[in-house]
C-alpha cells in the first residue's frame, strides 16, 4: 500500500523547512521530498537574510535559537550602492568616479532603494550551510525528510491534488505543499501559471572567494556589523542589473543579478562586447574599486541559478485542491533597487502555507475553497511585491542605471578616485577554458546515463539566435561549426574579426555562423540553473530534475 502523510513538501530550501517545522511542532505527520542528497547542495545565494519580519512569520518566531545556533556568516547592518565609472589608464595611474549611495541618500529617504534596512538580526549566509541546519530543525520536532528525491509530477484524484510522484514512487496526502523553487514544474501542471519566460526572471552568477577572515573585517566592518556593497556601471554594458559584494566569515560572495531577458539580447545583439554572463563578472572584478575589496582572495566556488522576479511570477491563485505553492516556486521575491529580498519571504510563506493546512484540517476540508484562506494570509507578501513593481519599473531603465550615472560622471558630481599601479588586465582565454576552470571547482555525482534537460537536436539547430548557448552559465550547450566549437558568440566574433579585418564582415559572418550552426549538448556539468528550461520553447528545450540526488553539489552555495 502507498504511504500517506498529512503533509507532502517539495524541497527543504528556507520555505519547506519553515512550513516542515511549523506543521510538525502541531503534530502532524510530514514528509519533505528534497532533490539534493543534502539540503542546501543544490542552492545558491547572494545573500542576506533578513531576520525580522512579519510577527509571526519570521525565522525569530519558529526558531528563535537562530542566532546562536545557525551557521550565520556576517551580521548586516549597512549597505551601500556604488555606480562606477570605467577606469581610464594616464602615466601609470588610473582614474575613475565613483557616486554612493547609502542609507542617508535622497533616493533611499524617496523609498527607491531600501538602503536603510537594518532588522537588527539580518546576517549573511551560505545555503549549503544554512539549509542543512534548517533542515535538521524541521527534522528535531517531528518531521521526516528524504534526500534524493527529485519529484516527477503531482498525483491527482476527482479533480484534487492527493500526493505525487517521487522517483517513480506514489506518495500520498491531504496537501502538497510546493516550496521547491523558480525551476519547478508544479505550479504549471496545476493550472497556476503557464511556463515561465525569460522576462519572468533574474539570472544571477556568483564567485566564493577564500579570505582571511581578518581582511574580511578590515575591508567591510562598519559600526557594530559589517556592510554590503552593490554596484552598477558600465561593466554591465547595458544589461538591466547590478553587482554585489557580501562578506562572510572566511570567504566573500561576489556575482552580478541581471534580467534574463536583457542578457539574451546583449549576448547575441552585441557580441563584440558581451559573451557570457561570466564576462560582466570578471568584467566588474577587475574594476580597481572592486579589486580592493578581493585583492589577495582564492577563488574557491562559481555558481549560477535564476531567481523569480517576483512581480511577474508571484501567483494571483497560489492553490487548488489539494495544493498548496510558497517561495520562489509562489514567486514571493522582492528587489528594490540593488537590494535582493527573498529568504525572509520563502520563510514567511511557507509559515503561512503551514497555518493554511492546520486550518483546513479542523474541518478536514481541503478543498480549493478551504484553501483560498491562504491568499488572505499572504496579503503582505502581495503588498511588497507590488511595491517592488512601481520600483522597478522605474529603476530597471537605462535612466536610472546609466544615464543619470555618466551624467554625474561628465559634471564632476562624483568623487574621483585615483588607483595608482596598472589596472588588473581581463582572462582573455576563450569561455570554454575559463568555464572549464570554474567548473573543475565544483563537486559532482555524475549521471551519466540518463539526461534531467531534453533536447531535440534537429529543432535547437534550426533555431536562428541558440540563446541557450551564450546564456549557459557552464557550457552545457555549445555550437559546432566548421571552425570550431565555441561556448559565446563573443568567442566566435573574435574569430572572425582576426581573419576578416572588418568588424561589420565579421559581425555578418558571426550572425550567419549562429544561424548555420549545430547545437551540442551535455549535462554532466549542469548546475541546475534553469535557464535553458526558461528559455525553451518546449518541445525543443526541456528542463527537469536529476534524479536520484545526482548533480551539483555547492560547498557553499
Amino acid at each position: 500500500m502507498a504511504e500517506k502523510f498529512d503533509v507532502i513538501i517539495v524541497g527543504a530550501g528556507p520555505a519547506g523547512s519553515a512550513a516542515a517545522i511549523t506543521l510538525a511542532r502541531e503534530g502532524h505527520e510530514v514528509l519533505i521530498l528534497e532533490k539534493a542528497k543534502v539540503p542546501g547542495h543544490r542552492n545558491m545565494t547572494g545573500g542576506i537574510l533578513f531576520g525580522g519580519y512579519l510577527p509571526g512569520y519570521s525565522i525569530m518566531d519558529i526558531a528563535p535559537e537562530f542566532e546562536a545556533e545557525a551557521p550565520l556568516e556576517r551580521k548586516i547592518v549597512y549597505h551601500e550602492l556604488y555606480a562606477l565609472q570605467n577606469p581610464v589608464e594616464k602615466n601609470g595611474r588610473a582614474e575613475y568616479r565613483i557616486l554612493k549611495m547609502d542609507k542617508d541618500s535622497l533616493a533611499t529617504k524617496l523609498g527607491f532603494t531600501m538602503l536603510d534596512i537594518n532588522t537588527g538580526h539580518d546576517y549573511t549566509v551560505l545555503r549549503a550551510r544554512f539549509d542543512r541546519w534548517f533542515a535538521r530543525k524541521a527534522v528535531e520536532v517531528g518531521a521526516m525528510l528524504a534526500t534524493g528525491k527529485s519529484v516527477e509530477e503531482l498525483l491527482w484524484r476527482d479533480n484534487k491534488v492527493v500526493g505525487v510522484v517521487s522517483e517513480g514512487e506514489d506518495l500520498y496526502a491531504d496537501v502538497v505543499i510546493d516550496c521547491s523553487g523558480v525551476t519547478s514544474h508544479l505550479p504549471a501542471q496545476a493550472g497556476l501559471r503557464d511556463r515561465l519566460k525569460p522576462e519572468h526572471v533574474y539570472h544571477g552568477v556568483k564567485h566564493v572567494y577564500k579570505l582571511n577572515p581578518s581582511l574580511v573585517e578590515e575591508r567591510f566592518k562598519a559600526g557594530e556589523g559589517f556592510k554590503a556593497i552593490y554596484l552598477l556601471g558600465d561593466f554591465m554594458h547595458s544589461v538591466i542589473g547590478g553587482g554585489f559584494i557580501y562578506p562572510n566569515k572566511e570567504t566573500i560572495s561576489i556575482g552580478i543579478v541581471a534580467g534574463l531577458d536583457s542578457l539574451i539580447d546583449a549576448s547575441i545583439s552585441s557580441p563584440t562586447e558581451l559573451g557570457k554572463p561570466l564576462d560582466i563578472v570578471e568584467e566588474m572584478e577587475t574594476h580597481p574599486f572592486v579589486e580592493d575589496y578581493i585583492q589577495g582572495g582564492e577563488l574557491v566556488e562559481y555558481s549560477a541559478h535564476n531567481i523569480p522576479r517576483g512581480y511577474k511570477t508571484i501567483l494571483q491563485t497560489p492553490y487548488t485542491s489539494g495544493f498548496l505553492v510558497a517561495g520562489d516556486a509562489l514567486g514571493a521575491f522582492v528587489k528594490i533597487g540593488a537590494l535582493i529580498d527573498g529568504m525572509r519571504r520563502a520563510i514567511a510563506t511557507g509559515i503561512m502555507a503551514a497555518k493554511t493546512y492546520i486550518h483546513a484540517k479542523k474541518n478536514n476540508d481541503f478543498s480549493a475553497n478551504s484553501l483560498s484562506r491562504y491568499k488572505d494570509l499572504l496579503k503582505p507578501i502581495y503588498e511588497d511585491v507590488s511595491k517592488s513593481e512601481k520600483n522597478s519599473k522605474l529603476l530597471e531603465k537605462p535612466l536610472f542605471y546609466k544615464t543619470i550615472p555618466s551624467l554625474a560622471f561628465k559634471l564632476g558630481l562624483a568623487k574621483r578616485i585615483v588607483h595608482n599601479g596598472e589596472l588588473k588586465r581581463r582572462d582573455e582565454r576563450d569561455a570554454i577554458q575559463r568555464i572549464q576552470e570554474r567548473t573543475g571547482l565544483l563537486d559532482y555525482e555524475e549521471d551519466k546515463e540518463y539526461s534531467h534537460i531534453k533536447v531535440n537536436f534537429e529543432l535547437a539547430s534550426m533555431d536562428s539566435r541558440k540563446a541557450w548557448i551564450p546564456l549557459c552559465p557552464v557550457n552545457c550547450y555549445t555550437l559546432v561549426t566548421q571552425k570550431g566549437v565555441f561556448a559565446s558568440y563573443k568567442d566566435l566574433f573574435n574569430y572572425n574579426l582576426s581573419r576578416l579585418g572588418n568588424v561589420a564582415e565579421a559581425l555578418e559572418e558571426t550572425s550567419k555562423d549562429i544561424a548555420e550552426g549545430k547545437v551540442r549538448f551535455d549535462h554532466v556539468a549542469c548546475v541546475s540553473c534553469g535557464t535553458c528550461g526558461v528559455i525553451g520553447p518546449p518541445g525543443v528545450v526541456d528542463f527537469g530534475h536529476e534524479r536520484g540526488g545526482h548533480g551539483v553539489q555547492y560547498k557553499y552555495g
